[in-house]
């Protein structure tokens, strides 16, 4: 008996956890596991009505609460895997609008069961360089197999709230992105609160400068460049794309990235695991009535203009850290302006959602990047 309320207490206490909002940054690596496999838990959960059936059948009273209690614990952890074709058709709907004005029209089919892709084949080399004042940089560079005609560039951006992190985040898709015949760099910048606004985007700046110049040696196209971030990284992709005087990219992917800083340190989430006021005010230097010209200055909200990059916006509705309202503005503010967006929204998806291995947010993003960089620049294998 003790085995099989154990085991329901468990599946329960997960089930309840999957929709949670994470209260602390504890919380939430236990919230996001819970959400994103929540397929495996359900089969877990099916078959341990079953097992708990079986081991409570001489206690007929404990046998139905239980089975009860696992039945709305299956219930709960089936709606992720209900939601995600939903999910997927709007995407495809989005990248078919967006394909009207490239190649045709673009179908997003694959089964909820397709991971990210392994890339056994890929290289990674290791790039050493610095920031203007000297602070040591790291890019690490992920190519495949060698093609005919120079590829296609992204460049990716990691998060970690402008204070944390390093260009080893999300290197599955980096590498799963260069074995579909994209050249990859994951570039490095200063972190706050050390190093204030506008140091994080002159590291980006820098950054991207190297990979032009090096582009050569890595056989890849520099009139064919993509900017990828996550959270903070989305930040400053969006922001390096939009904001006037820098060097043309041909299209942004930003993921659950702030839009409009000013907004963010006034309407922050509830819970707020974070602290989203003292991150922005750490890497802006104060709030916006104390650094005002630094808060407009560091929003991608600030340059919405006619003629800007294509941009895939991926972000979640359960989000605790960037309220997911102001993805929602980013995209009416871009469109408004006659500009090509994806939005993509995944209802069950808190913040890092695309981090989880094998999660559903992470395969939902992932088929939804590949499929608009081959729409925006396509890598050159993809031409052949």
């Amino acid at each position: 008996m003790l085995v099989a309320l154990a085991g329901t207490a468990l599946l329960v206490g997960l089930a309840i956890v999957s929709v949670m909002p994470a209260w602390t940054m504890f919380a939430l690596p236990f919230v996001l596991a819970a959400s994103e496999l929540s397929p495996g838990l359900l089969v877990v959960t099916l078959a341990w009505i079953a097992v708990s059936r079986w081991l409570l059948a001489t206690r007929p009273t404990m046998r139905i609460v239980t089975t009860v209690a696992l039945t709305i614990a299956a219930m709960i952890l089936a709606r992720p895997l209900l939601q995600y074709r939903e999910v997927q058709q709007r995407a495809n709907v989005a990248l078919s609008e967006l394909a009207r004005g490239t190649s045709g029209s673009m179908q997003i089919t694959d089964a909820p069961s397709r991971c990210v892709p392994d890339a056994p084949d890929v290289r990674e080399q290791v790039v050493h360089y610095s920031a203007q004042d000297g602070t040591p940089l790291v890019m690490r560079v992920f190519r495949g197999r060698p093609q005919l005609r120079p590829q296609a560039i992204v460049i990716v951006l990691y998060g970690g709230a402008w204070r944390g992190g390093d260009a080893t985040q999300g290197a599955n898709v980096s590498r799963a992105l260069a074995q579909h015949g994209y050249v990859v760099a994951a570039i490095d910048y200063r972190h706050a609160p050390r190093f204030t606004f506008p140091a994080q985007l002159d590291d980006v700046r820098r950054s991207i400068a190297l990979v032009r110049d090096s582009a050569g040696a890595w056989h890849a196209d520099t009139t064919r460049i993509a900017l990828l971030g996550r959270s903070a990284g989305g930040h400053l992709a969006e922001l390096a794309a939009v904001a006037p005087g820098d060097q043309p990219v041909q299209a942004v992917v930003a993921m659950y990235a702030p839009w409009n800083l000013s907004e963010g340190y006034r309407d922050v989430p509830s819970p707020d695991p974070i602290g989203v006021r003292g991150v922005i005010g750490n890497f802006l230097g104060g709030s916006p009535e104390q650094q005002p010209a630094r808060y407009r200055a560091a929003s991608p909200s600030s340059y919405v203009r006619p003629g800007l990059p294509p941009a895939l916006l991926l972000f979640g509705s359960r989000d605790h850290l960037v309220k997911a309202e102001f993805n929602r503005e980013a995209a009416a503010a871009l469109r408004a302006a006659g500009n090509r967006v994806v939005a993509v929204e995944i209802p069950w998806a808190e913040h890092g959602f695309d981090l989880v291995p094998g999660g559903l947010g992470g395969r939902t993003a992932y088929r939804s990047i590949e499929r608009f960089l081959d729409l925006t620049l396509p890598a050159c294998a993809a031409r052949q």
